[in-house]
């Protein structure tokens, strides 16, 4: 997998930092291969703005796969969703660019008693909300209660353990736990947790109101929402930090893969995520356009759901399935090495991340045996719904499709409009999709909750319930010692590889291209886009 790119770098940089930490060879630029990674790291965009004709552009275009349909903090699912609330509200607490450690953000120190119960967190003083108006304690408080009160949140574990919040002063938030935690930090950087103006969400009819969206503390703020087209952000002028570099990004729903693609060579946007990896190499071929991976915590799952397909509630026909997948054909046809196969649900390397798994191997014989026991010696049907235009989950399905009838397993592959199918999902009428998942905290109890909490999303919308291992989870939460805990999640991995809970496939990277005019693209293994220092040079 390829090191994190660190901030900064210019877009003809990105493939040579990649080259020198083990990326596709073939997706670097000549003229950039000769810049190391140091050197890489210590450029500055201020440099390249100094000094002759040089100027920044006051838009920049990006194109994503992905819709915005919700900027709720506590009401969140979707990464496209996430990363917008994340430029435009802020939390206490945040993680570094690697993702890996917790930084202050809206609290510049905090302070822990002997018992470690309670929280004294020292909040910037003047603050204010994008439409100017001050952050009083009012909305700290409000915040909170939000967070810990909205019975729809499938975020609420993040606050589970809090007894209760006390905000003195708008500088001054005092949280105090009902036992202690060893992962309190992390979760507050979690944005269920994100300041919010409470008198604009008492304006907006709690956000109920066409177009509603919240209004934080962030260096951006939303000007323009078009659901199913775009939404547009123009930097914060209350901000409280320095003002991003470029003044409006306007973010454009393009879900047809060939159809960004387009776009980006026509110069028609700046830059277009969710690649196809297939496409990878010919885009970096392209004058003037660079791609490349970025590393995340990102996994991919065959989700089944066990209550819509009477088949899958078996565990013997869930193996079955894992038997009969060749997860290194599908990486090494889909991925064009931005991945490797998954044995975990959890990110490789992450923390906690179980590395004594022993995988099965690819065996449809073994398969059939394990159908025959489970009294589907003649196999059975499934139906797997993907996104139309999605070219990767159409790979995928497709080949599949060809594994699967090996052992007497017929997929039909259906193709639905993406806001379609994540309400069948979430309806849980699905009998297989394809889930994915990227962590937001720097602690794996997030991706915990969403797979062994079932009130949070029914097992991640499979229908699984295992009550042992919500236990074990639940003591993970609360576990100080931290190898003990390590324990605790070594555990709920082997439980979901044993049950097959779930089809892991891979661990892949994210992907991105862009015009070689844009410099400071940032986006960090947690997928947070960091685009304070975004800019785009023009003539």
């Amino acid at each position: 997998m390829k090191k994190w790119i660190t901030t900064l770098l210019t877009a003809s940089m990105i493939a040579a930092c990649l080259t020198a930490c083990g990326g596709s060879g073939s997706q670097t630029k000549e003229t950039a291969a000769e810049t190391s990674q140091t050197e890489t790291e210590e450029k500055d965009v201020s440099a390249v703005t100094a000094g002759g004709d040089a100027k920044i552009a006051d838009e920049i275009t990006i194109a994503r796969i992905d819709d915005v349909t919700n900027l709720d903090p506590v009401l969140l699912n979707y990464t496209a969703d996430i990363q917008i609330v994340n430029m435009i509200c802020e939390e206490l607490v945040t993680t570094n660019d690697k993702g890996t450690e917790i930084i202050p953000s809206l609290a510049e120190s905090w302070d822990v008693s002997e018992d470690g119960l309670t929280y004294t967190f020292h909040v910037k003083e003047g603050l204010k909300f994008s439409d100017g108006t001050d952050v009083t304690a009012d909305d700290w408080k409000f915040s909170f209660d939000r967070a810990m009160t909205t019975p729809e949140s499938a975020w609420s574990f993040s606050v589970a353990n809090v007894d209760s919040v006390e905000v003195p002063d708008a500088a001054t938030v005092v949280i105090t736990l009902k036992e202690p935690e060893a992962n309190l930090l992390s979760n507050l950087s979690c944005f269920n947790a994100a300041l919010q103006s409470k008198a604009h969400y008492d304006a907006t009819n709690g956000y109920q109101d066409a177009g509603s969206y919240p209004i934080g503390t962030g260096s951006y703020a939303v000007s323009d929402w078009v659901l199913d087209d775009h939404i547009t952000l123009t930097a914060n002028e209350y901000f409280h930090g320095e003002a991003p570099k470029t003044k409006t990004i306007k973010f454009e729903t393009i879900t047809d893969d060939n159809s960004r693609i387009m776009k980006l060579k026509a110069g028609e946007v700046d830059i277009i995520t969710d690649i196809p990896y297939s496409n990878m190499e010919e885009i970096a071929g392209t004058d003037g356009l660079v791609a490349a991976g970025i590393e995340s915590t990102g996994n991919k799952y065959i989700v089944l759901n066990e209550t819509s397909n009477e088949a899958l509630a078996s565990k013997e026909v869930r193996q079955a399935l894992l038997y009969a997948t060749d997860k290194q054909t599908i990486v090494d046809m889909v991925l064009y090495g931005y991945g490797e196969p998954a044995v975990s649900f959890m990110p490789k390397n992450g923390l906690y991340w179980n590395d004594t798994i022993e995988e099965l191997p690819y065996d449809p014989a073994k398969a059939k045996e394990l159908l025959a026991e489970a009294g589907y010696a003649d196999g059975f049907d499934i139906e797997v719904l993907i996104p139309s235009g999605n070219e990767t989950y159409s790979q995928i399905a497709t080949i599949l499709k060809d594994m699967w009838a090996q052992i007497d397993v017929n997929l039909t592959i259906t193709s639905m409009d993406q806001a379609a199918l994540y309400d069948d999902e979430y309806a849980m009428k699905h009998e297989m999709v394809f889930g994915s998942w990227s962590d937001d905290i720097a602690d794996p109890s997030q991706l915990g909750d969403y797979w062994w909490n079932f009130e949070t999303s029914q097992c991640f919308f499979t229908g699984y319930e295992n009550a042992e291992a919500q236990k074990i989870f639940e003591e993970s939460n609360y576990e100080l010692d931290d190898a003990a805990r390590k324990d605790l999640y070594f555990q709920l991995q082997q439980i979901f590889y044993d049950d097959a809970v779930a089809i892991n496939m891979y661990h892949a990277d994210a992907t991105v291209a862009m015009s070689d005019s844009i410099q400071g693209y940032v986006q960090t293994p947690l997928y947070a886009y960091r685009f304070d220092n975004l800019i785009k040079v023009v003539e």
